[in-house]
């Protein structure tokens, strides 16, 4: 085919916004000898293809070598002297002057949907687009409310006054100073939380995110305190950047510490760094307990995994689907 001729001619046709596409079908639509250069060169040119220039290499005689400059770019040949023309022979035809006329070009979109023949191209047009998948909580979405509400609050005496008691006291012959009430669950005393940033907990960075709304929700933004911190919240903690960080103050009396942490589990801290850790998170747990504060814990791993001196400072829950409300109330008590 002449397309097939023209794209293994010799020649390096430059490619840009034409295509040597439209150079061959140019070529094949005017019928043009693919062995006239200086055409197929015109042709390119008002096609708006630039042509490089050739590289000479001056040889030992002065002359241009011959291999160094492709066929497609050599200067035509000296023409060889023919015989004076007769009156029978036709004259030469001159090459027109007139520009050729421009293809108009045509849109790139398509008026009908393409029937691709492999079956993976005609697959991926039949399926409709991916959608990313819904965020789904780490606890059970049909009881995280109540469990987040059990480890924020803390139990006051201060429900409907408990008759049973008060008849046994009564029963007794004991003095008695104030009514006995039932106990209730209560978050007016405030919630502090703290989230880990640290390298293990980056894989649960949007959950955390999503629990702090949901401790907003629950406990009301004027109740809710956020503090930030890598490790331990004993050095360096803080609600913005963490060049602002300072050492970590409790929250009010009475106050309910939620901690977001995997406690170094996820990362390489053993040896000294293991044994700094649990001693700055006793010296933290202390602080938070000598000022009315109650911490408890969530943390991404399995119960098997909790380190025992964690365990024997507060509170800690497993943050999965595993926590129900029942659970986490069994784990506080």
């Amino acid at each position: 085919m002449d397309i097939e001729r023209l794209q293994q001619a010799e020649g390096p046709w430059p490619s840009g916004e034409i295509w040597i596409a439209d150079m061959a079908r140019v070529v094949a639509s005017l019928g043009v000898d693919l062995a006239d250069h200086v055409t197929l060169t015109k042709i390119a040119e008002l096609l708006g293809m630039q042509m490089p220039a050739p590289v000479r290499r001056a040889s030992q005689t002065g002359a241009p070598h011959s291999g160094s400059v492709p066929p497609s770019l050599r200067p035509p040949p000296p023409a060889r002297p023919s015989a004076p023309a007769t009156e029978s022979a036709a004259p030469a035809q001159p090459f027109p002057d007139e520009p050729t006329p421009l293809l108009t070009p045509l849109s790139s979109g398509q008026s009908e949907p393409r029937a691709w023949a492999e079956p993976a191209l005609a697959l991926q047009d039949q399926q409709p687009a991916a959608h990313p998948a819904p965020y789904e909580p780490l606890l059970p979405p049909s009881s995280e409310a109540a469990t987040l509400h059990a480890l924020l609050s803390r139990i006051v005496f201060e429900g409907p006054v408990d008759l049973e008691r008060l008849l046994d006291l009564v029963a007794e012959n004991a003095f008695v100073p104030e009514l006995p009430r039932r106990p209730v669950r209560t978050l007016r005393f405030g919630v502090q939380l703290l989230v880990d940033l640290g390298e293990g907990m980056q894989p649960f960075l949007r959950d955390e995110m999503e629990i702090l709304e949901r401790v907003a929700a629950i406990a009301g933004r004027h109740s809710c305190e956020v503090r930030y911190f890598t490790d331990c919240p004993l050095h360096r903690c803080g609600e913005g950047a963490g060049w602002t960080w300072k050492p970590y103050r409790p929250p009010a009396s009475g106050a309910k510490v939620l901690v977001l942490s995997d406690f170094g589990q996820h990362g390489d801290s053993g040896g000294s760094a293991a044994y700094r850790l649990r001693r700055d998170w006793q010296a933290a747990v202390d602080l938070m307990r000598r000022n009315g504060c109650l911490p408890a814990a969530l943390a991404p791993m399995p119960p098997d995994r909790f380190p025992a001196w964690l365990t024997s400072l507060m509170p800690v829950l497993s943050w999965d689907r595993t926590t129900t409300t029942a659970r986490a109330l069994i784990g506080l008590s």
